[in-house]
């Protein structure tokens, strides 16, 4: 029944995971100057991008080209209000059509690309050459680089976890049953010596493997070109790499009390004292650093966010990290002893853990449901954005981690206690702790996801401003704009290849829009220029409206949008 249990919490998981699509961004494109799809009388002398957060642009640019893609932009970017505004200044335009594709990074470290056309005048009598697209990162790069999250967060874990146990469940229990120079003991230090080191080997070295992952995300670059120490440099200069040199100096400087806390003599005199102080520091350091490189910097109330994140981290690498150690170092030994023994070191283990990790657990649901108010927008985000059901499954995973930890707290004591169930007990205990331990590690891993994905409170922002979105539709992605300072209202629908360019092959379109409570009524599309369709709308008033688009001339492409209209002043 256990297995059943944890393989079917991974499946879902697993399958919400897969069933996102990688975040290309934290930071959503709000409005742009010209807006895409629109038609300016006065050539324009800068082009305007602006984003929900600040955004950085080391290694990005804003590329303007005319129809014969030549570029037509100065390349001097400029940022304003407080960096969410990107500004590139252009050549004396002529009329015709212009394509502006643009990177950056997201002030969370993450990448935003996209592109969208604009015409001066009129639209060019023939169609835009091919400019060089602005592919983000593969799939490769993608999947990788949430390995290498994973791994750093598995890391931090087990070291806090280990250090935690030893210091105090696994010490105090030995001692208290005056076992503390047999062979159990003994293996124990054994196991802690070499799988301490070990582990922060894998923090160093998935930490050093992050920027290079980071670099090919926001780049393009394959990764064997992001290895490269002029291509890294770039990558520095963002907040992601500033924060990143402060991480990997206090995992670097966490080698002293490492090697400290398992030699069997004291490291240049110094007492353990000292060594776990150290050690605690930089641990809380890293949680910190962590939180100051996640959404919570970027949105709303800031140093809430930031020190949530913290503590929350902290709080989950006693729980988890402690009983990763308890099922790993302290596990070999319980099961080598016979019944009657190993029943009585876990009458002394399982208890001061369990105490420990209430203490966690408390603090992983309080800071838990101050993240959700900090990142999610509407309790409906839960299930409406893959953000919120990443954090769904993660809910989920912790609650059958927590009735197992209830388990362990409240009936694993009393039944180690009975002679006649103590040995069947301390086999049972062996099970449902690993099995509680395989929870929590899909736990994590999802955590890892969430770090690649949009929370609700940006995609609100983007919802709040005007509506210009898209959707994918067999093979092309269809864009929608919807103009409400036009007078009528008019409905952009602009179908964009593999290309990054308008499907000229996209000849008609048909658009309903139907009004919450309404029924729908067509909207009259006149083409505009290749795969770029206008329809007057008439006066939009404020509301929900669904818009139906389905491209015509036999080409199979067919979505709804979803949206909320604002009143215009």
């Amino acid at each position: 029944m256990l297995r059943r249990l944890v393989v079917a919490v991974a499946v879902v998981a697993a399958v919400v995971v897969a069933g996102a699509s990688a975040a290309s961004a934290h930071a959503v494109l709000l409005r742009t100057d010209p807006s895409p799809q629109t038609t300016v009388q006065k050539a324009p002398t800068t082009v305007r991008l602006l984003y929900s957060e600040p955004v950085e642009v080391t290694f990005g640019a804003v590329r303007v080209f005319d129809v014969d893609a030549n570029r037509v932009d100065t390349g001097t970017i400029r940022r304003a209000q407080g960096n969410r505004e990107v500004m590139v200044p252009v050549r004396q335009l002529k009329n015709g059509t212009y394509t502006v594709t643009w990177r950056v990074v997201s002030a969370d470290g993450h990448p935003v690309h996209g592109g969208f056309t604009f015409y001066v005048g009129a639209p060019s009598t023939i169609s835009a050459k091919q400019v060089a697209e602005e592919a983000g990162a593969g799939r490769l790069v993608g999947w990788g680089y949430g390995v290498v999250r994973f791994l750093w967060f598995a890391a931090l874990l087990g070291l806090v976890g280990a250090v935690v146990v030893r210091l105090a469940v696994w010490t105090p229990a030995v001692t208290q049953l005056g076992i503390g120079d047999s062979n159990t003991a003994e293996g124990f230090r054994r196991r802690f010596a070499r799988g301490f080191p070990a582990t922060w080997v894998v923090l160093l070295v998935a930490g050093a493997l992050a920027v290079v992952f980071e670099t090919a995300s926001i780049s393009g670059f394959s990764l064997w070109k992001s290895f490269r120490p002029s291509v890294v440099s770039s990558t520095l200069d963002t907040a992601f790499g500033h924060y990143w040199l402060w991480q990997m100096a206090i995992t670097v400087a966490l080698v002293v009390p490492v090697v400290a806390l398992v030699r069997r003599t004291r490291l240049w005199g110094v007492g353990p004292g000292v060594w776990l102080g150290t050690f605690f520091t930089g641990a809380a350091g890293l949680c910190l650093v962590a939180a100051l490189n996640s959404h919570a910097r970027t949105l709303g109330h800031p140093a809430l966010g930031v020190t949530s994140i913290a503590v929350h981290l902290a709080a989950v690498s006693v729980w988890v990290g402690g009983l990763a150690a308890l099922v790993l170092l302290a596990g070999i030994g319980w099961r080598s002893l016979g019944p009657d023994q190993r029943s009585g070191l876990l009458r002394q283990l399982v208890p001061r853990f369990s105490r420990l990790a209430l203490v966690a657990v408390v603090a992983v649901v309080a800071t838990g449901v101050i993240n959700a108010f900090v990142d999610l927008a509407h309790v409906s985000d839960l299930w409406r954005t893959t953000y919120g059901r990443v954090v769904l499954a993660k809910i989920v995973a912790l609650a059958v981690a927590l009735a197992l930890a209830a388990r362990h707290l409240w009936r694993t004591p009393r039944r180690l206690d009975d002679p006649r169930t103590s040995a069947p007990e301390g086999r049972r205990f062996t099970a449902t702790s690993g099995v509680e331990l395989l929870v929590l590690a899909v736990a994590v891993g999802l955590a890892s996801a969430l770090v690649a994905l949009v929370p609700g409170k940006t995609l609100a922002l983007a919802a709040n401003g005007p509506v210009n979105l898209e959707r994918k539709a067999g093979q092309y992605t269809v864009q929608l704009f919807v103009d409400q300072t036009a007078t009528p209202n008019q409905v952009h629908v602009t179908f964009v290849n593999a290309q990054g360019l308008a499907a000229a092959e996209v000849v008609n379109t048909s658009v309903s829009m139907a009004r919450a409570g309404a029924p729908p009524t067509a909207v009259d599309m006149r083409l505009l220029s290749p795969g770029h369709f206008v329809g007057d709308a008439g006066k939009l008033p404020p509301g929900s409206y669904r818009f139906t688009v389905v491209a015509g001339g036999g080409v199979q492409a067919s979505t709804v949008f979803n949206v909320k209209l604002k009143g215009t002043s």
